[in-house]
């Protein structure tokens, strides 16, 4: 079966689980901004957890089967209608042939999981179909879908199912839990405190590679960076400026900022779904 994309939000991509084997090679993971949520779509049609599906950032697309074909949409709440008429999130949607699904922007959250019951049949690149922008592989042609855009559906099945999971509400006020990272102890007593009980607000400039925090800067070290080291999604690294930036999916594999804290999978979770302008305040786990 074919999925033709009629309209297109701010971006959406074609991700899976990532690219875990080849960061030792400099080759970053891509894959989920909201693991829970994307493996939550692909569970619903009883696929793996980590197979390749839609993520759609803040708002959703517009598009047409032309075959029938059972669907999930999980994650931010996109409000999806099935020609013309309202369904729910988080649960098996049955789209009838030549059905038009279009999702608008969300109320809730930041990034919905578009999920089908079969294979998205692009090619793996070093074993994932994640797409990768920065340097264009994976997904479709190593780009963000676009008006117009092929997708073939390969292996499809009806699924049927009547279970239902409830909608989660993403709050635009979080807390989220964190470890003590690998320059912790670089930093006074203060300045550790001052992370912990600061309320930073999302910045506009955050992005799939990593998402920007503004408050009251951290007093940096006398030395403020560090030989070029690995880091992870979930590294908090301190600029130069004083500034947190939360190292996401697509973010390279080694830095030379501090790095103060690493944030739980819960916490990325919980922190990919923020919107702009969406406060936050780090946990000591």
């Amino acid at each position: 079966m074919q999925i033709e994309i009629i309209s297109l939000g701010l971006s959406a991509t074609l991700q899976d689980g990532g690219r875990t084997q080849f960061l030792d090679k400099g080759i970053p993971r891509a894959g989920f901004m909201d693991i829970d949520a994307a493996h939550l779509a692909n569970i619903l049609l009883n696929r793996d957890p980590n197979a390749v599906l839609i993520e759609m950032m803040l708002l959703g697309i517009k598009f047409k089967v032309n075959k029938a074909v059972s669907i999930a949409i999980t994650g931010a709440n996109m409000h999806p209608k099935v020609n013309g008429e309202q369904v729910a999130i988080n649960k098996v949607i049955q789209v009838p042939k030549d059905g038009i699904v279009s999702l608008s922007g969300a109320s809730s959250g930041m990034y919905g999981y578009l999920s089908f019951s079969g294979d998205i049949n692009v090619e793996s690149v070093f074993e994932s179909k994640s797409t990768y922008l920065t340097a264009a592989i994976g997904g479709l042609n190593g780009k963000a879908l676009k008006k117009g855009d092929l997708l073939s559906v390969i292996n499809t099945n009806s699924v049927s199912s009547n279970a239902k999971i409830k909608a989660t509400t993403y709050k635009n006020t979080i807390q989220i839990e964190c470890l003590k990272g690998p320059e912790w102890h670089q930093f006074k007593k203060e300045t550790q405190d001052q992370l912990l009980n600061t309320t930073y607000t999302v910045s506009k400039n955050s992005n799939r590679i990593g998402i920007r925090l503004e408050g009251t800067p951290i007093k940096m070290p006398s030395v403020d960076e560090i030989i070029s080291s690995g880091i992870v999604k979930g590294t908090v690294q301190i600029t130069k400026a004083g500034n947190p930036i939360v190292m996401m999916a697509d973010a390279p594999t080694t830095g030379g900022y501090m790095r103060l804290v690493n944030l739980t999978e819960k916490a990325i979770n919980q922190l990919a779904q923020l919107p702009i302008g969406g406060k936050v305040q780090f946990v000591l786990k």
